[in-house]
């Protein structure tokens, strides 16, 4: 327009020099050539993409942390003075490796008195078995007593009939019936008291064997007492559980240390710290919008600005719940760590890779368009002669960088990218290369 006004002006004072005519010629042409040149200059500038065919990923990266792959606290479970210090902070030590000893004065001198009642009580133990042995030994004697009575008895009857019989008949007196009938009474009542001893050698066998059976419990108790005291003396001794490093120490030697169990407040802070890091774990919250994507087997990778390399891996476990505080779920992975590299507390990135398609056509994020009522979804496509079409598309993955295009895009247009405002449908543009 300001060129329309410059050659109008221009005009103008050509005019004063030439003929009406030749005014008029000159307007004509410059007017069509301005507007010639403002038609050019409305066209909407754009840039376009061809669809590329990649290996889309998408991931999720988030703050992480190194952690040790086992930690324990350890605490006294028995209360004395620590009488030997056998680690420090920063030692190597491998499963039941003692890392101090307590006193424990009392418990030595419960120890013997239990070990002396255990052989009291098994001396008594023994002399009920021999009070067994004896009533077993008169109880055959008493067995042995009533069949010779018993055998008796039977003579003495049998010789009081016969005599009987003889009497009848007058053939011996009734004297020597009379002699015969006592006789076979003293049998039976000589064998009724043999079989009272019997009875009584029978009882007294009983009771020795309940004696001996009693015994036999009390050195039990008494065995188990001595038992449980001795594994209690072994908590004296305090020891790693694994193959580990000391992280902490919180004792000296002559420290009274405390039953932990009995104790409160301060008093049970733990005496040693041992973690195993010749693995560790390395340990990140998933926000709630990630966290359905996360499968154990996928791709990790921890950044630190304290290491020289990144460390790959893949995910070993996770919560499978999200913290109700920060809608967080936490992620793990397990990294073999025999130099000792890695060390707990290091922090950096952890990045998780949680959909990957390969061979996916994708075009920029920024040119997918969406319809007005927010359905269909297309993207805009220069065709010959830079006409605009509208493409309707279905999207698969996002990474938010790039998305996948599952069809509606064969890989060869040429596609509008980065334009703010919305094109009509064979409206032309001007490309930009």
């Amino acid at each position: 327009m300001k060129k329309l006004q410059t050659h109008t002006i221009a005009i103008m004072h050509i005019a004063c020099h030439t003929g009406l005519a030749m005014l008029i010629t000159m307007i004509s042409v410059i007017a069509g050539t301005a507007a010639a040149q403002s038609g050019s200059s409305d066209l909407v500038a754009v840039k376009t993409v061809q669809p590329r065919t990649v290996t889309l990923r998408r991931s999720t990266t988030q703050p992480a942390s190194v952690h040790a792959f086992y930690e324990v606290k350890i605490f006294a479970k028995v209360a004395g003075y620590l009488k030997q210090l056998n680690a420090d902070i920063g030692d190597e030590v491998k499963a039941g490796q003692s890392l101090a000893e307590i006193d424990v004065p009392e418990m030595e001198k419960s120890r013997e008195r239990f070990e002396a009642e255990v052989v009291r009580l098994k001396s008594e133990k023994l002399q009920y078995e021999a009070a067994i042995d004896v009533a077993e030994a008169k109880l055959g004697a008493a067995r042995a007593s009533v069949t010779a009575a018993e055998a008796e008895v039977t003579a003495d009857a049998s010789e009081y009939g016969r005599v009987k019989s003889l009497a009848a008949s007058k053939a011996v007196t009734d004297r020597a019936r009379d002699e015969a009938f006592n006789r076979a009474a003293a049998s039976e009542a000589a064998l009724a008291s043999r079989q009272a001893n019997y009875t009584v050698g029978q009882a007294e066998l009983r009771a020795a064997r309940a004696y001996a059976l009693s015994a036999e419990a009390a050195v039990t108790v008494a065995e188990k007492q001595l038992e449980e005291l001795t594994v209690r003396m072994g908590y004296a001794t305090l020891r790693a559980p694994f193959d580990g490093v000391v992280t902490t120490r919180n004792v000296n030697p002559g420290d009274l240390v405390r039953n932990a169990q009995n104790s409160a407040g301060a008093a049970t802070k733990a005496l040693f710290t041992v973690v195993r890091i010749d693995q560790v774990r390395i340990r990140s919250a998933v926000p709630e919008r990630d966290a359905p994507w996360v499968d154990v087997g996928d791709e990790a990778v921890f950044v630190s600005t304290s290491l020289r390399s990144q460390i790959e891996g893949r995910v070993s476990r996770m919560s499978k719940s999200l913290d109700p505080a920060t809608r967080t779920m936490v992620v793990e992975f397990d990294v073999p760590n025999p130099d000792r590299r890695l060390i707990p507390g290091m922090f950096g990135q952890m990045t998780i890779v949680l959909e990957e398609h390969a061979d996916a056509l994708v075009v920029p994020a920024r040119s997918l368009r969406m319809g007005k009522d927010g359905g269909d979804k297309h993207v805009y496509v220069v065709e010959a002669g830079n006409t605009v079409r509208h493409a309707k598309v279905v999207t698969g993955m996002d990474d938010g960088h790039e998305i996948e295009i599952l069809s509606g895009l064969n890989g060869d247009e040429r596609v509008v990218t980065g334009i703010l405002g919305r094109l009509a449908p064979g409206q032309k543009v001007r490309v930009i290369e």
